[in-house]
C-alpha cells in the first residue's frame, strides 16, 4: 500500500473518531451514534471485500509471499486464513454478485461467507445463468435474514429456479449429506485453563445412538451421589459414565499403544533409490502393489515399523535393518513434552496425531535421538522431508536452537526470499510464561550443522557415502539386534 493511500484511510478513520468523541447525551446524539455505527459497519464490509479482492489478485499473480503472509499472520488462526483465501476465490470466480454486494457494503462479511457456503451445496449441473439467478434471489433477503438463515436458503435455491428437478436432487442431496456427516465427524478436547477440559464433537446419528446407549448403561444412579452431598445433574452423570467407559476399555489391556507396537512392513529398495531417491520401493509379500515412491518410504521410515532390505546389483543382500532404529516410546514422550504437538508454525495438530521426524534423515546417517527429532503432523512431515532431487533453497529446513533446543523452520525461497526462520507461537508463549522479554521473534542463533557423519567417515566427491560406509552406517542406525 502506498503512503498516500494509507494516509487517506487514516484521515477517514480519524474523522470518524472525531465525530464519535464529540457526541453528547441528548436524543440527537443517539441518532448520530446510530448513523456512525451504520457507517462503520458498511465501511467494515467494504474493507473486507477489498481485502478478499486483493488476496485473489495475489493468488492470480502467484505472489506466494503475500499468501504465506496471510497464513502466518498472528491476527487470524490458520483455519480462518484458509477460509479467507477460499472465500476470496469463490467471490471473484464463482459468485461475483455476492462479491459486489460485499464490496459496496450491502451485506456483511458473515453474510457473504454464509451465502457462499450455501451456494457451494447447489447441484453441479447448474449453469452460469442459473447460478446468477440464485445470487439475485438470495440478495433479495439480505436485509431480513441473518447468516444462518441465508446459508440454509442458499442451499435450497434449486427449488426456486428448477422445481421439477428438485425432487431428484433431494435424493442425491440426502446421500451427499450422509457422506458429509461421516466426513464431518470429530472429537475435540481443549483446555479451558481453569482446571477442566472441554469436550466437543459430532457423530453420525447411528454412531451417536450407540455411544448414548453405552453411556446410559453405565450412568450412575442419582442416589449414588447422596454420600457426597452432590446433586448431580443428568449431564454430570453422563460425563461420569464416559469416564467409566474409558476406564473399562483401558482395563481390558487390549487397546493399542500409541508409539508402541505397530504393523511391520518389509520394504526392498536398491542402493541408488536409497541414495538418490529415484525409482520405487517394493513391498515384500505384496507383488500386486506397484510399490511406494522413494519419498514416501523416506517419510514412513522416520516413524513406522519398516524393516528395510537394501539390495545392490542383482538383488544382492547388503543389509537388513531392525526396528530398533525408529523412535522409542521414551524418545516420543520426550518429543511430545518438548514440542507439545506439531512443531510446524501455525499447526494445531495434537501430539497424538503426530509422527516423529528425523531432522537429518536416517538415509543420510542421522541418528535416532532427541537432538535429531521433531514432532510433525503427517501433512507437515511430508512437507519438510528432504528431497535429494531438489535444491536446498527450494525446501523447508529444520534446525534446533542450540540454546533452547526448540525447533525452527526456514521456508524455501519461493515462500520467503529472505528465508527468515520462523517458530511455532506456542514456543514463544512458553518463553513469555518463563519470563522472556516481549519482542519480535528472531531467527535461531548461528549454529554448526547437525552432526551427520560419525568420526572418521569419508564422503565421495559427490558428497555421498560409498557402499561400505553405507553398510557400516546402516548397522549403527538400525542396531545390531542386541
Amino acid at each position: 500500500m502506498s503512503d498516500s493511500m494509507r494516509e487517506q484511510m487514516q484521515r477517514s478513520i480519524a474523522a470518524l473518531w472525531d465525530a464519535a468523541l464529540t457526541l453528547t447525551t441528548d436524543d440527537t446524539a443517539a441518532d448520530r451514534l446510530s448513523g456512525l455505527v451504520a457507517a462503520v459497519t458498511e465501511a467494515e464490509a467494504q474493507l473486507a471485500g477489498l481485502r478478499l479482492h486483493l488476496l485473489h489478485e495475489a493468488k492470480l499473480a502467484a505472489a506466494e509471499v503475500v499468501i504465506d503472509g496471510v497464513r502466518q499472520s498472528v491476527r487470524t488462526t490458520p483455519a480462518q486464513a484458509t477460509a479467507s483465501l477460499r472465500l476470496a476465490q469463490d467471490l471473484c470466480d464463482r459468485f461475483p454478485l455476492i462479491g459486489a454486494a460485499l464490496n459496496d457494503g450491502s451485506i456483511s462479511l458473515a453474510q457473504a461467507d454464509a451465502i457462499v457456503a450455501g451456494l457451494r451445496k447447489l447441484p453441479g449441473r447448474l449453469t452460469r445463468v442459473e447460478l446468477t439467478r440464485c445470487e439475485e434471489a438470495i440478495l433479495q433477503h439480505v436485509d431480513t435474514l441473518g447468516p444462518s438463515e441465508l446459508r440454509i436458503l442458499a442451499a435450497r435455491l434449486v427449488e426456486v429456479i428448477d422445481p421439477d428437478a428438485s425432487d431428484a436432487d433431494d435424493a442425491k442431496r440426502l446421500a451427499r449429506e450422509e457422506a458429509a456427516v461421516h466426513r464431518g465427524r470429530f472429537l475435540r478436547l481443549a483446555p479451558d485453563y481453569h482446571g477442566s477440559m472441554r469436550v466437543t464433537g459430532q457423530l453420525p446419528v447411528s454412531d451417536a445412538a450407540l455411544l448414548a446407549a453405552q453411556l446410559d448403561a453405565l450412568m450412575p444412579d442419582a442416589s449414588t451421589y447422596t454420600a457426597t452431598g452432590e446433586a448431580a445433574s443428568r449431564d454430570a452423570r453422563r460425563a461420569d459414565a464416559l469416564v467409566l467407559l474409558t476406564q473399562k476399555a483401558a482395563n481390558t489391556g487390549t487397546l493399542p499403544r500409541h508409539g508402541g507396537d505397530r504393523p511391520q512392513v518389509h520394504v526392498t529398495l536398491d542402493l541408488d533409490t536409497l541414495k538418490q531417491g529415484l525409482g520405487k520401493a517394493g513391498l515384500i509379500g505384496a507383488d500386486d502393489i506397484d510399490g511406494l515412491p522413494a519419498g514416501e518410504v523416506r517419510r514412513l521410515a522416520c516413524d513406522a515399523g519398516i524393516i528395510p532390505v537394501v539390495l545392490g546389483g542383482p538383488s544382492r543382500l547388503l543389509d537388513v535393518g531392525r526396528t530398533y532404529r525408529m523412535f522409542t516410546p521414551g524418545l516420543r514422550a520426550a518429543l511430545m513434552q518438548r514440542d507439545g504437538g506439531c512443531a510446524f508454525p501455525g499447526c494445531s495438530a495434537t501430539p497424538a496425531c503426530c509422527e516423529a521426524h528425523h531432522i537429518v534423515p536416517w538415509w543420510q546417517g542421522g541418528g535416532t535421538r532427541l537432538g535429531n527429532g521433531v514432532l510433525l503432523c503427517p501433512h507437515h512431515h511430508r512437507l519438510v522431508e528432504p528431497d535429494p532431487l531438489q535444491s536446498e533453497p527450494s525446501q523447508w529446513r529444520v534446525d534446533l536452537d542450540p540454546v533452547t533446543g526448540l525447533p525452527w523452520f526456514t521456508p524455501p525461497r519461493h515462500i520467503d526470499p529472505a528465508r527468515r526462520p520462523r517458530q511455532h507461537r506456542r514456543f514463544r508463549l512458553e518463553q513469555i510464561k518463563a519470563g522472556a522479554p516481549p519482542g519480535p521473534d528472531h531467527g535461531p542463533p548461528d549454529a554448526d550443522p547437525a552432526e551427520v557423519d560419525p568420526p572418521g567417515t569419508e564422503l565421495s566427491d559427490a558428497g555421498r557415502p560409498d557402499l561400505d560406509d553405507l553398510i557400516r552406517r546402516s548397522a549403527d542406525i538400525w542396531g545390531d539386534g542386541t
